[in-house]
């Protein structure tokens, strides 16, 4: 993959990694090239400005869930499945013309537009302290809300097999297209967001 002087912040690529270390070391089997890979997409002049957006209310939502799309991709083989399916179509668009990504985002639709107040763009060649402490915060805030299964978690973390730990590191090692796919991928986030309410629902922490 080339990369046309993006040069990604070294204390935002550092607090990338170990942000998808601390959460994902233990299950998922992260390929340390790819993962560079991404964080030069998430850099000026890796993905586009709009490749490298999401909707400020998609980010909060992808916050507040987190915890349970983390059990998710634990124990659902659909589930996983669906994330890689989303990272697969994210990446093979990157070669293909504005004109064909256009008709598939278009086959994508799922309904009316949501609505926006805004976008958050993703910028690692510049570190911002501040932002790096909220999405800490906001990650540990959510794993707060599975904290009375820790028991139960523990249990299926000793269960990950080694074609799960691939699947998950996959997805996870290719980060800047899983959130492409969250934000350009209708079909594929309001997916999610069913599975989720169902999830949360289940558990007692909709």
């Amino acid at each position: 993959m080339e990369f046309d002087e993006a040069i990604p912040d070294a204390y935002a690529e550092d607090f990338i990694v170990a942000l998808i270390g601390e959460y994902f070391g233990n299950i998922a089997a992260i390929d340390d090239k790819t993962l560079r890979e991404n964080v030069f997409l998430g850099c000026e002049n890796g993905f586009s400005e709009e490749d490298r957006s999401v909707r400020t209310e998609l980010a909060d939502y992808l916050f507040e869930e987190f915890s349970v799309i983390y059990l998710g991709l634990l124990v659902n083989d659909d589930f996983r499945s669906s994330f890689k399916k989303a990272v697969d179509l994210e990446i093979d668009l990157a070669d293909k013309s504005k004109s064909y990504v256009r008709d598939v985002r278009q086959q994508l639709k799922d309904g009316p537009a949501m609505p926006s107040k805004g976008n958050v763009v993703i910028d690692l060649s510049r570190f911002d302290l501040a932002a790096a402490k909220d999405v800490s915060m906001r990650l540990r805030s959510s794993m707060d809300k599975i904290a009375p299964f820790s028991e139960e978690f523990n249990a299926i973390v000793q269960e990950v097999t080694d074609s799960d730990a691939a699947a998950v590191g996959f997805c996870i090692s290719n980060f800047m297209y899983l959130i492409r796919a969250f934000d350009k991928n209708p079909t594929f986030e309001n997916y999610v967001r069913s599975v989720v309410t169902a999830v949360g629902s289940n558990l007692g922490i909709a």
